[in-house]
């Protein structure tokens, strides 16, 4: 196990001059200062840009460390990962720009975590490196923004109230997105076309986007049958009709991820629905018919260019105003296997995708180099947050990042 007491940093946030890294950058300014509590640089490439964006934080951010290269450079790379506890990357797509750095962060022991949704990225990262991770200490965890932490760590958060309340785990939960205000941006729009063109690819790529448990450790990834995340329905837990949500897949897939990482505290027949609720059938229809349209011209070579005209490039996103108007909320609807019924709800107070995405990141790489700092407590592996940090991570959110998880009924 390698031993990052002595480094340099406690934080090294690359990709300082992306859309969301910059936001990130000024969240933990806010958080932290140029010279606090933790200790952390900004890392990218190219470093006119990142000393302009860098000076433009506050009257004493000039004190930041600076760390230039290119994480395409694997000698580089090695000394990036040697500086740091924990790597917090903004640069996608992952599967482009993320892997080298994945590998570099397990060899070392070094902490990593990231915002990727990209299935086949991660995992191939599950595969490939947790033996490694293991090994050295590294925690290597994925999907810590707006997907998935409010599903993952909601649906805990549900659970482990259940086993004190009911002394029973859950054995199915429904998660309706109530409200979910926000924005794409460039960067995603990027990592979301990425993900089509392998899947357009290759056949064994499509398995993977379409199997509940592809993000369980390899010899798990298959179980009991799942909801179907694409039907519009009528909601079985409340008065409001299902339409499909965009970010079901991926959320879907963490939740059970954590579950078999766990050694399945939900239990093997555990099922998890996510999807829009809205209050009509017409609702619901018209956001299933426009996903649809949507997959539909981004698939056809013809049509393509249309749909990405009219979606952000990469570094344009939500505005300033748009990111502070916006907001989410999630309701939660758990049942034992006897019966017993509970309702738990997590919102937030910003944009979801960015303003909010970039404070839960923030708070997750902070609670890497400070709150668990320990192997014994969370063994390195590449993980979800549910099946790692979770307990440490909910107070943090709580309190820095603008969400609640609340139980409303039960």
């Amino acid at each position: 196990m390698s031993d990052t007491d002595t480094r340099k940093f406690d934080v090294i946030l690359w990709g300082g001059t992306s859309f969301v890294g910059k936001l990130t950058a000024e969240f933990l300014y806010q958080r932290h200062g140029a010279d606090g509590d933790l200790k952390w640089a900004i890392g990218g490439r190219n470093e006119e840009r990142l000393t302009a964006f860098r000076d433009s934080l506050g009257p004493d951010a000039d004190q930041i460390p600076l760390v230039i290269g290119d994480a395409q450079d694997e000698d580089f790379l090695v000394r990036l990962v040697g500086y740091t506890k924990v790597v917090l990357t903004t640069v996608g797509p992952y599967s482009l720009y993320g892997r080298k750095l994945v590998a570099a962060c397990a060899a070392a022991g070094t902490d990593y975590c990231d915002l990727t949704g990209e299935i086949p990225f991660i995992q191939d990262m599950i595969d490939e490196h947790t033996e490694m991770a293991h090994q050295t200490g590294a925690r290597i965890l994925h999907c810590c923004g707006v997907d998935s932490i409010p599903s993952d760590a909601g649906v805990w958060f549900l659970n482990k109230y259940a086993i004190d309340t009911y002394g029973e785990p859950l054995s199915k939960v429904t998660n309706e997105a109530r409200s979910f205000k926000g924005a794409f941006s460039g960067g995603t729009v990027a990592s979301l076309g990425e993900v089509w063109n392998q899947v357009s690819k290759s056949k064994e790529t499509r398995k993977t986007v379409l199997n509940a448990y592809s993000l369980c450790p390899d010899g798990m990834r298959e179980g009991v049958k799942q909801p179907n995340l694409n039907a519009v329905k009528k909601s079985p837990a409340s008065d409001r009709w299902l339409a499909p949500f965009i970010m079901a897949s991926i959320n879907s897939k963490v939740v059970h991820a954590t579950n078999a990482m766990r050694g399945y505290p939900y239990g093997k027949d555990f099922t998890y629905g996510e999807h829009f609720g809205v209050k009509n059938i017409f609702q619901a229809q018209a956001i299933g018919a426009g996903m649809a349209a949507g997959f539909v011209g981004y698939a056809n070579p013809l049509t393509r260019p249309l749909v990405k005209g009219a979606l952000p490039s990469p570094g344009e996103g939500p505005t300033r105003k748009q990111q502070e108007e916006g907001e989410f909320t999630f309701m939660l609807f758990g049942e034992t296997a006897s019966g017993r019924k509970l309702i738990g709800k997590v919102t937030g107070d910003r944009d979801p995708g960015y303003g909010s995405t970039s404070k839960m990141i923030g708070e997750v790489a902070a609670c890497l180099a400070q709150d668990v700092p320990s192997r014994n407590e969370v063994p390195g592996g590449v993980m979800t947050v549910g099946a790692s940090i979770v307990d440490h991570l909910i107070p943090r959110l709580i309190e820095h990042s603008g969400l609640t998880f609340e139980i409303v009924e039960g």
